[in-house]
């Protein structure tokens, strides 16, 4: 079943016929917050953790206000709330953050780092619906609680995505046999070493320390006949891995069995041909996977293939007066 990764991080805060007045500022005396949809439209996960971002707190730089606690989404203000609410103090200072994750399998926060030192350990097969993603949120921070702002968490991926995508060029049918993605590591440690502040324009800073060995191999093979599309758009031709930001070797590889159809003409009977091709990814690509990146391989089957990668960031919504907008590219 296809997957789409491309707006991993969150689809939409989908205010449910709330209008952006909902989170306006200085309506209310409760500290609320104001964070993008968890929801994972990539992975077959319910929402992260049923749609819990949790949230740290402190006022005065001194107190403890929310120590990891939980926010859900009020369905009648669009707001999001601990369970127990607290109000504005005046003429105290406040800083928040906030994180998420879709699965603790796997997945490991360090006691007493609230949420900016985690372990991971990936599946070591080709799994989709396994694979962890870890966000956190830039820092926001309230000089005087007069103000009475909604606390926007502008949440960002800690993990690296690659997209695999298989196209076809000018020719008759072709479809995908197998892919194979190799030389990785699958675990380690990360730690925000940098938190950013909103809109600052800056990034939250992780240092990886990737533990075990670089030998991890994902496989993708197609259980029913794949055909291959003529643009990313519409290929089925497509595998997509969370990955531990890490370097990439001259080791990393990536392979993609494929069948063309090599008639003679439209009306000649059915000819399907198997082709291998093998790259190594260190020619194709910046030499590491950074946090918060997509990298994006294409690879055109035409008379050989060609493969081309690209980055972006991998970013999903901005805030405009309040209201969660989409940017999809």
């Amino acid at each position: 079943m296809r997957r789409e990764f491309t707006i991993l991080l969150m689809t939409l805060l989908l205010l449910s016929g709330c209008e952006s007045s909902d989170v306006t500022l200085g309506e209310s005396p409760e500290i609320a917050f104001n964070a993008e949809h968890v929801q994972r439209g990539a992975m077959t996960q319910s929402d992260i953790d049923n749609g819990t971002v949790y949230v740290c707190g402190v006022q005065n730089n001194t107190t403890k206000i929310y120590n990891n606690a939980p926010i859900t989404r009020d369905g009648a203000t669009g707001k999001w709330f601990p369970a127990t609410k607290r109000n504005w103090t005046e003429g105290s200072s406040y800083s928040f953050y906030g994180y998420a994750y879709n699965t603790t399998n796997g997945l490991t926060l360090v006691s007493g780092k609230d949420g900016l030192e985690i372990e991971v350990q990936q599946p070591t097969t080709y799994n989709e619906e396994a694979m962890i993603d870890y966000l956190l949120s830039y820092t926001f921070r309230v000089a005087d609680g007069a103000m009475k702002p909604i606390v926007q968490l502008h949440l960002e991926h800690a993990m690296s995505l690659i997209e695999i995508y298989v196209v076809r060029g000018n020719m008759f049918d072709a479809r995908l046999t197998k892919m194979t993605f190799e030389n990785i590591y699958s675990a380690g440690s990360m730690k925000c070493t940098s938190q950013a502040m909103v809109n600052s324009g800056e990034r939250n800073v992780w240092q990886t320390t990737p533990s075990g060995l670089n030998n991890v191999v994902y496989t993708f093979e197609p259980t029913s006949t794949t055909m291959i599309g003529d643009e990313r758009e519409n290929t089925e031709a497509v595998m997509k891995i969370m990955c531990l930001p890490q370097q990439i070797t001259v080791n990393t590889k990536l392979s993609i069995e494929y069948e063309i159809n090599e008639k003679v003409t439209p009306e000649s009977a059915d000819n399907f041909v198997a082709h291998k091709e093998e790259f190594y990814l260190f020619n194709y690509n910046p030499i590491n996977y950074q946090s918060g990146h997509r990298v994006i391989y294409t690879a055109t089957i035409d008379s050989g293939v060609n493969l081309v990668g690209v980055v972006k960031d991998w970013v999903n919504v901005d805030y405009i007066e309040g209201t969660v907008l989409p940017e999809i590219d």
